[in-house]
């Protein structure tokens, strides 16, 4: 298979981490304009901040803790060229948990649907790693 497919899930994932930025940026202004935070919040992010801020800032924190693994594994993967179809799926399925998870978090913010799209994501990238360590060894 060839190796640069693994780059499109790879690239959709950043985008997400993009997109929060910007959520992250226009929850920011949306709250400093109304007076619901002020900018002295930004000096140590400690303080009352409206939910939608906390839940947004939690949202873009979320995407440097496990995707940093899914990163990883794939530099690994395209390091020893050993791309496999198998190897496509799990990375969009991993992408597509972050989506989901981030949409979850960012409407209902249930907590068990949540919690659902995150395992789906944890157990596809155990899955993963442990498949890939398998393949090497």
């Amino acid at each position: 298979m060839e190796k640069k497919l693994l780059i499109y899930p790879t690239l959709i994932n950043i985008l997400l981490v993009f997109l929060l930025y910007a959520k992250n940026l226009f929850d920011n202004r949306k709250a400093i304009k109304s007076k619901s935070l002020k900018m002295n919040y930004f000096k140590i992010y400690s303080g009352r901040v409206p939910d939608y801020v906390a839940v947004s800032r939690q949202t873009l924190k979320n995407q440097f803790e496990l995707p940093i693994i899914f990163y990883f594994l794939i530099s690994i993967i395209l390091y020893f060229e050993q791309v496999f179809f198998i190897d496509l799926f799990l990375a969009w399925l991993f992408v597509f948990s972050r989506y989901i998870h981030a949409y979850v978090r960012l409407s209902s913010n249930r907590i068990k649907h949540r919690s659902i799209t995150f395992q789906i994501g944890f157990y596809t990238l155990l899955f993963w790693v442990l498949k890939f360590i398998y393949n090497i060894i």
